[in-house]
């Protein structure tokens, strides 16, 4: 499953907004209140009405859909007199292109208040794409999309002190359940990780999707070597090393930061192996889908939202992601990837990934007034007054003095071979001077 296009018409803050998307990876930003955590939501919408179509045939996923509100819809406040009036609009309407089961379609749907939010026909095509899932969902060949939608609220917490139980065989479905809610839930996790490694005791064997999951989870988390359900805790343990610190640290200990990658990756993984338990220890690789995460900084510290980016997109190749993010860290980490789309909000549009300082991504892309440059502009200001020094040099000195000079700038330009704007300035004064001093 991939969405390709989105469209919004009197959804919330939105009187009409169209958005496209990266097949791989999306990055929202905009200031607060520019619609990030609401474009995510109105995916997510969509995305619920390929879940209608499961619903619709078995009792599974009954209580998982996405609720539609009156607060959805637009509104405005206008001046009546001496009072003020809120008045939505008649009905908001959501469009989205993409692909799902290997096939285009396009669907939308409206929201309504009058008919107490009917919703139209026009999603029959997404619906259909569902329903055709579940005709054939015994079939070895066919493969699930995984869904999750990660919001501000995802905590990943113990979930009480009550003994986790093990789950008795379901449906492939169950992978989709609560897929759309924001906020975190770990007790389905936490039971077909502890049903599994069970599993793998009692009959002895090695359990593909399970050591999948515990591949996903190590190579997401910097400084992991070794997770798994621990029977005497009842609960997820991970070995790893933290400030050169070799550790054991079960699942509730461990700081927000670790809990909040480790509980969502293991999540994602969790609901590929539910979905698609026949593709064994490929089940991670071989899953395509589409994940939904607001605040993909959270609770990171800025060292790791510098690979998480990276991590997220070699763990799950076939996923389609979109983020939201006001950390200049995980932008400045977009730099180099063709499979990245950076959409400014309030510029309505992608915006190119520069090579740039985070004070240069602060001030100009998000705004933010730097009165102090960062040391490695200082650096860069300080390499162009030398190298300016040198190329005056040039002209008058002889044929051995100018290549000792010529090897003094390419020198001064290598520390900031990553930053080809400033190179290539450079090195056009050097050609202009060269070209006079053949002249």
């Amino acid at each position: 499953m991939q969405i390709k296009k989105l469209g919004l018409t009197n959804f919330r803050c939105f009187e009409r907004y169209d958005l496209e998307l990266s097949d791989r990876f999306t990055l929202l930003i905009g200031d607060n209140g520019s619609g990030k955590t609401c474009i995510l939501d109105a995916l997510a919408s969509a995305i619920s009405e390929f879940l209608e179509g499961f619903s619709s045939d078995c009792n599974i996923l009954d209580n998982d859909k996405r609720p539609r509100q009156k607060d959805d819809i637009r509104y405005e406040l206008l001046k009546f007199g001496q009072d003020t009036k809120k008045e939505h609009r008649a009905s908001a309407l959501l469009s989205a292109e993409g692909i799902v089961d290997n096939e285009e379609i396009g669907w939308f749907f409206s929201i309504k208040l009058i008919e107490p939010f009917k919703l139209t026909d026009t999603v029959a095509s997404i619906r259909r794409i569902a329903y055709r899932y579940v005709g054939k969902i015994t079939e070895q060949d066919t493969l699930l999309p995984v869904i999750g939608y990660y919001g501000t609220g995802r905590l990943w917490k113990k979930i009480d002190d009550r003994e986790v139980n093990t789950l008795s065989p379901n449906s492939r479905l169950v992978g989709y359940r609560n897929c759309l809610n924001p906020a975190s839930n770990l007790e389905q996790l936490f039971r077909w990780f502890k049903t599994q490694e069970l599993a793998a005791l009692q009959k002895q064997e090695r359990r593909h999707a399970l050591e999948a999951v515990r591949e996903a989870i190590i190579s997401m988390v910097p400084g992991s070597q070794r997770v798994w359900w621990d029977i005497d805790w009842d609960e997820i343990l991970i070995e790893i090393t933290i400030q050169e610190k070799t550790q054991t640290i079960p699942f509730h200990l461990l700081s927000d930061g670790y809990r909040n990658m480790i509980g969502m990756v293991a999540d994602i993984a969790y609901r590929m192996a539910t979905l698609n338990p026949q593709l064994e220890a490929d089940v991670i690789k071989k899953t395509k889908g589409i994940v939904l995460i607001d605040e993909i900084d959270l609770h990171l510290h800025p060292k790791w939202q510098r690979q998480v980016v990276e991590r997220l997109l070699n763990t799950f190749p076939k996923v389609q992601f979109v983020a939201t993010s006001h950390s200049p860290f995980i932008i400045q980490s977009l730099y180099h990837r063709d499979d990245v789309l950076l959409w400014d909000l309030e510029k309505a549009g992608p915006v190119e990934v520069d090579s740039k300082s985070i004070e240069d991504i602060a001030e100009n892309q998000q705004g933010v007034e730097i009165p102090q440059q960062s040391q490695r502009f200082l650096d860069m200001e300080k390499a162009a007054e030398a190298y300016y020094t040198v190329l005056k040099q040039l002209p008058p000195a002889s044929e051995e003095e100018k290549q000792r000079l010529k090897q003094r700038l390419d020198e001064l330009l290598l520390p900031y071979s990553d930053d080809p704007a400033f190179q290539a300035f450079l090195k056009m004064e050097r050609q202009a001077v060269e070209d006079n001093a053949k002249g």
